[in-house]
């Protein structure tokens, strides 16, 4: 298993650092077996990471529309994340900004993939890494 990340390359690293959260947390939400034990340590608990490669891509020239149907097509779990949600204090309003609208009516600025590695690997094939 894998998660690829693909942002808006021409935000600032704060607001991708918070995209690619967003955007990993709703991907392991309901999946077993992703994320490593706890790990005791001499005096501290070390909580559990992930256990799967996340890479995180640039968008570059490709089309948030295109991406998602790569996504759909290479039957991965998906996760669009949006300007609404991330300009939102409260989950509520995100919720009222775009329940009932069709993907071109909101802002895109992430899509994330979960999947066997190589199912990612065809979805990332041609996506550079954000460096």
């Amino acid at each position: 298993m894998k998660i690829a990340i693909v942002l808006n390359e021409n935000l600032g690293p704060g607001f991708l650092a918070n995209a690619a959260a967003c955007i990993a947390s709703g991907l392991f939400n309901k999946e077993e077996n992703l994320l490593g034990e706890q790990i005791e340590g001499k005096d501290i608990t070390y909580i559990p990471i992930t256990k799967i490669p996340i890479l995180i891509l640039k968008q570059n020239k490709n089309n948030w529309k295109n991406l998602l149907e790569r996504a759909k097509k290479n039957n991965l779990k998906y996760m669009l994340f949006t300007r609404e949600a991330q300009s939102t204090t409260y989950y509520a309003d995100y919720t009222n900004r775009v329940a009932g609208k069709p993907i071109d009516q909101v802002d895109i600025i992430g899509l994330g993939v979960l999947g066997d590695d190589e199912r990612i690997t065809k979805f990332s094939g041609n996506i550079a890494l954000l460096r």
